[in-house]
């Protein structure tokens, strides 16, 4: 069953700013569940609704369904206007492929990373007409860099995901340093998820020191098995909550 959830909030941001993301949680793949992806996007989807963004909530995407939400997420964000400020967060595997990186939907069969680009999405396809827009702040957190299950004949994918640029007026933000991947998790919710709500909850306190210090607790909670990467070209300040 494929599940779209629409929240919708009041807005604390400012009278003209206007607050979306589209939060989404892949976990139950032909591969196997996985058991943090789904509460993660709720606890994500929770905190985001909190500080004001209406939320486009989504659970256990096939790839018609993963490309269809993206677009729809992109033609509300060329709608908005201006001084949107959008985020999304995706949870699930990840994978990269000649310095690109993909999510895979949960009805993904990759057996050989021939197959990567046309069973996953191409994240790029959505983040660069994303930048173009030239909203007020674009903000793109992978929570994907996870060992996975596919491609286990021919040439082995290359682990964890791709260092990439972004675009001006962006931040993009990786679970794990770009080839790296998160060490496995039981649950409920992945060392990630549960910094960046928290952090994200922290009044008056800039994205850019709130990655710094998602960094610091997740790379301590992890005992260093897992350190974080973001990289930022926004353009104007923004925090979450007011202090």
């Amino acid at each position: 069953a494929i599940g779209l959830t629409l929240w919708t909030a009041d807005s604390r941001a400012g009278p003209s700013e206007r607050r979306i993301a589209l939060v989404i949680g892949n976990a139950n793949y032909r591969t196997g569940a996985l058991p943090t992806p789904a509460n993660d996007a709720g606890l994500i989807a929770q905190t985001l609704q909190a500080a004001g963004f209406d939320v486009t909530g989504a659970r256990d995407l096939d790839q018609d369904t993963l490309r269809r939400t993206f677009r729809e997420f992109l033609d509300k964000a060329a709608s908005s206007g201006p001084e949107t400020v959008a985020f999304i967060y995706l949870g699930g595997y990840g994978l990269q492929l000649e310095g690109e990186n993909y999510f895979a939907p949960i009805d993904a069969k990759i057996a050989r990373d021939v197959n990567v680009s046309a069973e996953a999405v191409r994240l790029s396809d959505y983040t660069v007409p994303l930048a173009a827009l030239k909203l007020k702040a674009s903000m793109v957190v992978l929570d994907i860099a996870r060992a996975n299950p596919f491609a286990k004949t021919g040439t082995p994918l290359t682990g964890g995901l791709a260092l990439v640029e972004p675009e001006q007026g962006m931040l993009v933000a990786f679970n794990a340093a770009p080839g790296t991947v998160a060490p496995n998790e039981a649950g409920p919710y992945s060392a990630y998820a549960q910094a960046l709500a928290e952090m994200m909850r922290e009044g008056g306190v800039p994205v850019e020191d709130l990655f710094s210090r998602l960094r610091l607790r997740v790379n301590e909670t992890t005992r260093g098995a897992e350190v974080p990467w973001n990289t930022s070209k926004l353009q104007t300040p923004f925090h979450f909550f007011e202090r």
